[in-house]
């Protein structure tokens, strides 16, 4: 009866409870919070409404205590289902709900400038200290409703609701909540929804995949900024997104099981039949777990993904949340309380590698798929490198995989290792910090020990019994029984084994067998014994984990501290799959490599950076090397600039790679990508800083020495830059110069001296490379280039610079005493030989006169030329001489004496070469140091004298008396000393010695010389004195320009250049190339010092010296004169010399602006096609200057420099059907190997900007093979075939980027085969009627004179009509090689935009098909002699139009045909629909270049 009214009491509590919360329930808060959220910012709150707000959130605390006495009444079981039945508990959790949805999410989510949100967060306000009570309600329910889910009574319905309120709590934003008590409240409300979300999760299975669902679509309702602001910190200072904690958390809480999932571990024998049944259990936890994982992993890759071709509903934002949610769970690896972090990566890297593997997945996903594959992967390879370094300490713990065969010591360190996991988790469980991932590691645990100790009762059962059948062992009746039943079920009887059940008879003897099967049951014993110790320590572990499990937090007797959990759940990681997946994931990123997409290719190439970042071995590995080789010669410049900058940034970080790498990277300093040649050139320059190869350093110091000379400016101010840090800069190298010499830079005695013994020879090692570049860049084209730098480093007036050249010249000065000529020592290029030493002090001279003047006096004794092998080495001597003789700190008188007797003495017996440096030498020294006059005019008057009385023996017409070799000499002596010594100046200072002098020049020496040397210059005598004459004749008029004006002069210059002679062109035009230079340097010698000395106002600076501006235009005046002529010598035939000498004047003429850049582009097009590296380099170079200054009208002439390109290979070739249009001996390593280069490439290259100019420029070409019969144009084409042919290959091999050149070009064709052609066709058709009736007509001359009209106009036609099939025959080949249908080709307009910016795709299958292939049209090869072959030629076109005719019938009559194209654009050309209807294969075809293009 008691408990009748008890029941009773409770049930009127119930009720009293239940109508608190239906009162609380009914004041409307929630209507109250979305009144006040819904006002404008600018409307103050009433104190009416803050009232209300506060007895409203007063209620609501009152209800939701109500409605946990409610829930806890009915979760501790005193309140029987009658009196707490289900539509209470469904009340009470619907309110609970309500305040959590209703009340406080539209609280937390307020805006922050709005006046509710500032009244809520007002501490010192009431209304603030209400909703913090409405929070610690709803967290003393929560705790309620924990209770009551832990019980099976809930319906459905209240898991739901429960589940959605708990879900809208964690995505909330916390806008309003500040600081302190507020944030820590919050934190408490949403770590307690996140609570009854897992516990929920854990013990409703069948809710889990709608629940996981739920919280995955959730993910994106905070914006990225405030799901960074909601971290979870870990040990050690990292921390990772509250979200990715929340699925883990649900993850491991799969594992959990309704019941103890240590039920079986008690420690005693189990069957077979029972272990299995254990393993299922925790197989299943773990399928359950991974099935979780695989759930959230396929639903976020799929709203990552693209849906029917468009971009899935924020695909953006969660692939961002895929990228930071697996960056998470990789940094958690190892974590001891996040297992499932190990599975979540694995479960998404088996999918990545799917996403891989697939033919056409979302370009998007490959990348995710790829950039996660690289993390993944660099983590394990960090793993394993931090476990290989942990090994090698004393106490270390290595755990090698559990097999059935693993020894008994390995399991029990594996027990040991995860009894010191779980343990420091079971420490943990009792607090906050709990992750529920015991469970999970457990049964991950107990599977494996399980499977193990089955295979191990399996194995010795099998052994057993085959003991058995042989009479070695034996069962008993009922262990024969069970393993009948079960072959898994042997207990440890069976195990032992035992003896035969025969006993032997006792007199017999041993049988020859006794001892076999003694030793095989000792044997079967031993094994046995060994099974039977793995049990047992089995066993063993899973008994300590029951009781550690079982175990409370405070009752654990020793604290495992973090730091040992850590490496116990490392070591424990490096069991897992996942750590052994490292050789697969890299695997799967090399074959990204090969991926037919420039994105992922690029992107796996960043990817195997971020993995060699970790791991750098990786680099060493024939597949890796095989694949970045490929992508190195890529035909996209993204991916080999990709390619590039993973080998720079290892190199520079593991020296050792060099060998691997450097003949790949080095090649690609000729890359054709600019952005590649600038990483290229960074990354040989952190190799140069690095390597000691000699031979190695001299190879990168020449080609960033030639990229001085490159195209683009960037990188030629590049490679000056490099040049200049690598060779003249000390910052930073105080151990190669010492403080000693620093601080001596500015004293005039020998650096090198200074220097260590160490710091000496790594001086030398720097000197040799300088010399080895300089020897190897002996060659016309680097000559120049090292000549430039050395002249970049004189202009930019370094201190840095010259102290650097200063300490290699002492260097220099000093090896030049040790250095001996050897062909052993020659045969190096770094090695120190004299005349490299002095080859390298010959160039420093002209930028470090004054470092090499203090070591000239060392040098006379090399002026005693005895042999001619010397003549190289007095060359450079004297050198030093000519550029240092002003710098030489006080001479002695002796050494002034003897140097210029010897200069004097080699006046009579050198070489012509050695004469053009010794007189300028000797004329410097008189001149400016021993002003010994009387000896250089006694020299010039004995020359003089002997010249005009040869002279005057020959104009009388008699024999002279001196030989040709001697008039040569002097004649150059007269002109080189006249030309280095102002004679005018001192004529009146030395009257004594002009006397004879004064008799001939009546008015000036100059004058006179030029009458001389014309004179010499005649027809009549040998051409070697000729040549001569004319040589000093260019020096004269260097000295005086104004001669080469006088009309003897022209006369003679036009008499060179109209003879057969080479070599008069060659003397003439090297004439015009030394007085611009000069002239340059007369101008630059100005520049220079108006600039250092203090100027003065001067009447005369001020309206110009009219001498000097009379000198200044005598070269444009030559240069108009004469460029046309040179052009001509530029490509004359039969002489390289005359050829480099015309284009070197064409270069300086473009460089000065000495006449119109017009006339020289034509001739740079055609040289830019030379064969000739240094000429083609240069005529790009200087045609790209002046497209960049004179891009409005410099592209007037393309087409006439086409004409002359293929005029200059023809030259080049010999014959029209040797001439190609692309070039044959291209370096494979600078190219793609799929295509040609076309020669007017570059020409092309700098139209392309310009879409106008482009269009209009390959409408000319396509123009060029245009036939027109009425305006008169067949007398052009009686030898235009070859041209045509050779337009055709060159359009060809364009490096077409956009598709829409590729259209426009086609266009262009079929416009000139529609009209062109058709009229082609349809006059070959008429031809035969026309002659039959004109042979009645005529007669006589008339009929022979009107048949040979005829047969000239047939003959022009014919040719005509090749032309037009070579157009047809290169308009099919561009179908093929980009893929272009012909209905794409005849809907394009050349105003049409949808081609425009969409990439041209080059296919070929083979080689064979890169180029054109001429078999269809054999006479674009060959000529027509014949009537029979003009005949041939025209049958065969005829059919050629028929067949194109016939294709043209076939396309859908939307498709214009030929003969439609032909009528000029008459209303019936297209369909009269607005829509154009294409044929189904076209729109596939279509459709699929679409995808390819977005993808």
């Amino acid at each position: 009866m008691a408990k009748s009214t008890s029941d009773d009491e409770i049930s009127r509590l119930v009720g009293l409870l239940v109508f608190a919360v239906d009162t609380a329930e009914g004041v409307g808060l929630a209507d109250m919070i979305r009144d006040g959220t819904a006002l404008e910012r600018d409307v103050e709150l009433s104190s009416g409404y803050c009232q209300n707000l506060d007895m409203c959130i007063s209620t609501s605390c009152l209800g939701l205590e109500a409605s946990a006495l409610i829930l806890e009444l009915s979760a501790s079981g005193k309140a029987s289902n009658s009196t707490c039945n289900g539509d209470s508990i469904h009340t009470a959790v619907a309110f609970f709900k309500g305040c959590l949805l209703n009340c406080v999410v539209p609280i937390l989510d307020l805006d922050p400038d709005s006046k509710l949100a500032n009244t809520v967060a007002d501490r010192n306000g009431d209304l603030h200290s209400r909703v913090l009570s409405l929070f610690a309600s709803i967290l003393s329910a929560n705790k309620a409703v924990i209770s009551l889910v832990n019980q099976p009574t809930l319906v459905e319905q209240d898991i739901i609701s429960l589940v959605f309120a708990s879900i809208g709590v964690l995505f909330c934003s916390n806008e309003i909540l500040g600081q302190g008590t507020d944030a820590n409240l919050f934190e408490s409300a949403r770590r307690a929804a996140q609570s009854l979300l897992g516990r929920v999760f854990e013990l409703y299975p069948e809710q889990r995949a709608w629940i996981l669902e739920e919280i995955l679509a959730s993910l994106i309702k905070l914006p990225s900024r405030k799901r960074a602001r909601s971290t979870y910190r870990l040990p050690g200072g990292k921390s990772v997104q509250f979200i990715t904690v929340l699925l883990l958390r649900m993850l491991q809480g799969t594992a959990q099981s309704p019941e103890d999932l240590t039920v079986g571990f008690e420690g005693h024998d189990l069957s077979a039949k029972e272990y299995r049944i254990l393993l299922e259990k925790h197989q299943k936890a773990i399928d359950s777990a991974s099935s979780s994982a695989d759930f959230t992993i396929r639903y976020l890759i799929g709203r990552c993904a693209k849906r029917e071709g468009k971009a899935a509903t924020n695909e953006a934002e969660y692939r961002s949340f895929v990228e930071s949610f697996i960056d998470d769970c990789t940094l958690l690896l190892g974590h001891p309380q996040w297992p499932a972090a190990e599975l979540v990566v694995r479960v998404y890297s088996l999918h990545a590698l799917e996403l891989l593997d697939e033919d056409k997945p979302d370009i998007t996903l490959k990348t995710l798929s790829l950039e996660s594959t690289a993390l993944i992967a660099s983590h394990i390879a960090c793993a394993q490198q931090a476990l290989e370094a942990a090994s090698t300490t004393r106490n270390a713990v290595v755990l090698t995989p559990l097999t059935p065969s693993s020894s008994v010591e390995s399991i029990k360190q594996f027990h040991k290792t995860t009894i010191t996991l779980i343990s420091y988790l079971q420490v943990k469980s009792g607090s906050n910090e709990s992750t529920g991932a015991i469970p999970l590691y457990v049964s991950s645990w107990a599977s494996t020990l399980i499977a193990i100790l089955l295979k191990i009762k399996r194995s010795n059962a099998k052994q057993c019994a085959n003991d058995n059948s042989n009479g070695h062992a034996s069962f008993t009746q009922n262990e024969m029984a069970d393993d009948k039943d079960d072959s898994d079920d042997v207990n440890e009887n069976d195990i032992s084994g035992g003896t035969s059940g025969e006993e032997s008879d006792s007199g017999s003897e041993y049988d020859e067998n006794t001892y076999d099967v003694s030793r095989k049951k000792k044997h079967a014993s031993t094994k046995a014994q060994a099974c039977t110790d793995k049990r047992r320590a089995i066993e063993a572990c899973l008994k300590d984990y029951m009781d550690v499990t079982h175990r409370s937090a405070t009752a654990m007797v020793e604290i495992v501290t973090l730091a040992d959990a850590t490496d116990a759940a490392k070591t424990v990681f490096s069991l897992l799959p996942l750590y052994r997946s490292f050789d697969m994931l890299l695997t799967r990123v090399t074959m990204a490599l090969g991926a037919s997409q420039v994105t992922l290719r690029s992107k796996a190439l960043r990817a195997l950076n971020q993995i060699a970042s970790h791991r750098p071995s990786v680099l060493y590995q024939a597949s890796v090397k095989y694949a970045i080789n490929h992508r190195l010669q890529d035909s996209s410049p993204q991916v080999r600039e990709a390619a590039i900058d993973l080998i720079g940034r290892h190199i520079a970080q593991n020296p050792e790679l060099t060998g691997q790498y450097y003949e790949f990277v080095s090649v690609r300093v000729l890359d054709k990508g600019p952005s590649v040649r600038r990483r290229v050139m960074r990354i040989l320059r952190d190799i140069y800083l690095l390597s000691q190869d000699q031979n190695q350093l001299v190879d990168i110091g020449i080609r960033i020495l030639q990229r001085t000379s490159d195209e683009e400016r960037t990188i030629r101010e590049l490679a000056t830059k490099i040049m200049h840090e690598l060779w003249f800069t000390y910052e930073g190298n105080t151990a190669v110069f010492g403080e000693d010499a620093l601080k001596a830079k500015d004293m005039s005695g020998n650096i090198f001296n200074l220097l260590t013994p160490d710091s000496q020879q790594a001086m030398l090692r720097r000197v040799r490379v300088m010399t080895g570049v300089i020897e190897v860049s002996r060659a016309r084209e680097l000559a120049d280039l090292v000549a430039n730098l050395f002249d970049h480093v004189a202009t930019a007036d370094s201190d840095e610079a010259l102290f650097v050249i200063r300490c290699v010249i002492d260097a220099l000065f000093e090896q030049l005493l040790q250095a001996e000529e050897s062909a052993a020592s020659a045969a190096e290029p770094t090695a120190l030989t004299t005349t490299r030493c002095l080859r390298f002090i010959s160039t420093l001279s002209k930028i470090a006169p004054e470092a090499v003047g203090l070591h000239a006096e060392t040098l006379g004794a090399y002026l005693k030329m005895t042999d001619v092998a010397d003549e190289e080495t007095l060359h450079y001597v004297l050198q030093i001489f000519n550029n240092s003789l002003l710098h030489m700190p006080h001479p002695s008188s002796r050494f002034l004496e003897s140097l210029e007797s010897d200069l004097v003495a080699l006046l009579s017996s050198s070489p012509q070469g050695i004469l053009s440096i010794a007189v300028p030498c000797l004329c410097t020294l008189v001149e400016k140091i021993t002003w010994n006059h009387a000896k250089l005019i006694r020299l010039f008057r004995s020359c003089v004298l002997q010249l005009y009385r040869e002279q005057r023996l020959l104009s009388s017409g008699k024999e002279g008396t001196t030989s040709s070799k001697n008039i040569m000499r002097f004649i150059i002596l007269a002109g080189l000393v006249f030309r280095y010594f102002d004679f005018e100046q001192h004529r009146d200072k030395q009257k004594e010695h002009f006397k004879e002098l004064d008799q001939l020049a009546t008015d000036t020496v100059a004058e006179f010389m030029n009458s001389l040397m014309l004179f010499y210059a005649s027809q009549f005598l040998p051409v070697s004195v000729q040549l001569a004459a004319i040589q000093m004749l260019g020096q004269l008029y260097i000295k005086r320009p104004q001669l080469a004006l006088e009309p003897r002069s022209r006369a003679m210059m036009d008499r060179a250049f109209s003879e057969d002679s080479v070599g008069h062109k060659l003397q003439v035009t090297r004439n015009f190339l030394e007085f611009i230079r000069a002239d340059a340097q007369r101008y630059s010698s100005q520049q220079t010092e108006s600039k250092i000395r203090n100027r003065k106002v001067d009447a005369k600076v001020l309206v110009g010296n009219t001498g000097d501006m009379g000198e200044a235009g005598v070269g444009a005046s030559l240069m108009q004169t004469y460029l046309d002529r040179i052009i001509d010598v530029t490509f004359a035939e039969g002489s390289a010399a005359l050829r480099a000498a015309g284009f070197e004047v064409i270069s300086l003429v473009l460089e000065q602006g000495l006449a119109h850049p017009l006339k020289c582009v034509p001739s740079l097009i055609a040289l830019s096609t030379s064969s000739d590296s240094h000429i083609r380099t240069k005529a790009l170079k200087l045609h790209q200057d002046l497209n960049y200054k004179y891009v409005s009208f410099i592209h007037s002439r393309d087409m006439d420099g086409v004409r002359k390109a293929y005029e200059y290979q023809l030259q080049m070739r010999g014959k029209p059907e040797y001439v190609l249009g692309y070039e044959t001996d291209v370096d494979a390593k600078d190219t793609p190997l799929d295509r040609p280069i076309a020669y007017l490439q570059p020409l092309y290259t700098m139209i392309r900007s310009k879409r106008i100019r482009r269009n209009e420029f390959l409408t000319s070409l396509v123009k060029s093979g245009d036939y027109d019969s009425v305006t008169g144009r067949a007398e052009q084409h009686q030898a235009d075939i070859p041209f045509v042919r050779f337009v055709a290959e060159n359009m060809a091999a364009l490096d077409y980027k956009f598709l829409d050149e590729v259209l426009h070009v086609v266009f262009q064709i079929s416009s000139v085969v529609a009209g062109t052609g058709l009229n082609l066709y349809h006059q070959f058709e008429g031809d035969s009627k026309e002659v039959d009736a004109a042979a009645g007509e005529w007669s006589g001359v008339q009929e022979g004179q009107s048949r040979k009209a005829q047969q000239q106009r047939r003959e022009l036609s014919t040719r005509a009509s090749v032309c037009i099939w070579i157009l047809y025959i290169l308009r099919e080949f561009l179908k093929a090689r980009y893929s272009i249908t012909e209905a794409r080709c005849s809907a394009y307009e050349p105003g049409d935009a949808s081609a425009r910016d969409r990439p041209a795709s080059w296919h070929i299958h083979s080689s064979n098909d890169a180029h054109i292939n001429w078999s269809e049209c054999p006479y674009a090869l060959g000529r027509m002699e014949s009537e029979s072959e003009y005949n041939d030629q025209r049958a065969r076109f005829q059919r050629m139009v028929a067949e194109s005719l016939a294709v043209a019938d076939e396309q859908p009559s939307s498709v214009p045909s030929i003969e439609k194209q032909a009528n000029g654009g008459e209303p019936d050309a297209l369909p009269s629909d607005d829509v154009v209807q294409l044929a189904q294969e076209d729109l596939e075809m279509l459709d699929a270049d679409d995808c390819e293009f977005e993808g």
